[in-house]
């Protein structure tokens, strides 16, 4: 059986390294070039594989070079395909990257392609009900609401990646066991102005059975009976952050399916989205188990 099942974005990236930012109207040559695939879903799910636990996608991929190229990756990482469907003449979901190596910044252009997201259909109920996780990050909003709602009723716990405020997601808070959102969508949804305040009104509203919220570079932290504990930070020199935090969400998944504590689990993922943000690629980069425990053991928590 698969342990963890993702619906959400995965798309195609054309990722380019330049020192600095050309500005507009002008040319300027880059350093290296590099085709991934991508998207917080996709990349979480390669994470776990690599972190050697069974990972499957389930959505919908066109039979262009992009969707074709997708699946190959998934492939090459071991994520599942089977409860994908391909749409004749679709175009998939892709974007261009640029990373600034002077800065360690990553600027983004993104076209969401014509395909229609997946439909209630194409969520496979019997492989669903077989995972001990559904991961979500807010993409396709009408398939996720209706496979939260089954994993729910079958005992799979659902796992939200909450980077942005998309359509439907206030039906999906809700139906969320594990609740991972990025600070700047912790303020936005709550409308508070410091993220512990948000994590409050968090638990109030949803009842998550876990709330941790990230804030990038310095780290974050675990909403725990009513305080906030923060999990260690793991300094590096980074390459390419291009996938840190989609990582951080699939290596938590593997910790607790590992057995680890909520704490260690987030501990455990802040030091594989250190050790990724150390190489270029979104996915390329994520660490295996033993290099993690070994780094982890290396590098004192601070």
């Amino acid at each position: 059986m698969t342990e963890v099942i993702g619906i959400g974005a995965a798309l195609f990236d054309i990722l380019m390294t330049a020192e600095g930012f050309p500005k507009e109207d002008t040319k300027m040559q880059g350093s290296s070039t590099k085709l991934q695939c991508g998207g917080p879903c996709a990349t979480a799910l390669v994470a776990v594989s690599k972190l050697g636990i069974s990972a499957e996608y389930m959505g919908t991929l066109g039979d262009d070079m992009y969707g074709s190229f997708i699946r190959r990756e998934f492939a090459r990482f071991g994520v599942g395909c089977d409860s994908v469907r391909t749409v004749e003449g679709g175009q998939s979901f892709h974007s261009f990257v640029l990373i600034n190596t002077e800065k360690s910044t990553r600027t983004c252009i993104w076209n969401r392609g014509t395909l229609l997201p997946p439909e209630t259909g194409d969520v496979d109920l019997e492989t669903l009900s077989g995972a001990k996780y559904l991961h979500l990050d807010g993409h396709h909003p009408e398939a996720a609401i209706y496979a939260a709602g089954k994993a729910r009723a079958q005992g799979v716990k659902v796992s939200l990646d909450a980077g942005g405020i998309y359509p439907g997601i206030e039906k999906l808070l809700p139906l969320v066991d594990v609740l991972i959102p990025s600070e700047e969508f912790a303020l936005a949804v709550t409308g508070e102005r410091k993220a512990e305040k948000a994590a409050v009104v968090l638990m109030e509203r949803y009842h998550p059975e876990i709330l941790v919220i990230t804030q990038g570079s310095r780290g974050g932290f675990i909403w725990e009976k009513g305080q906030a504990v923060r999990y260690p930070v793991y300094p590096v020199k980074a390459i390419d952050t291009n996938g840190a935090g989609d990582t951080f969400h699939g290596a938590f998944l593997v910790g607790r399916i590992r057995g680890m504590t909520v704490y260690e689990a987030a501990s455990f993922a802040s030091a594989v989205s250190a050790l990724k943000c150390t190489r270029f690629g979104a996915q390329d980069g994520i660490p295996g188990y033993e290099e993690t425990v070994e780094f982890m053991e290396t590098n004192k928590r601070r």
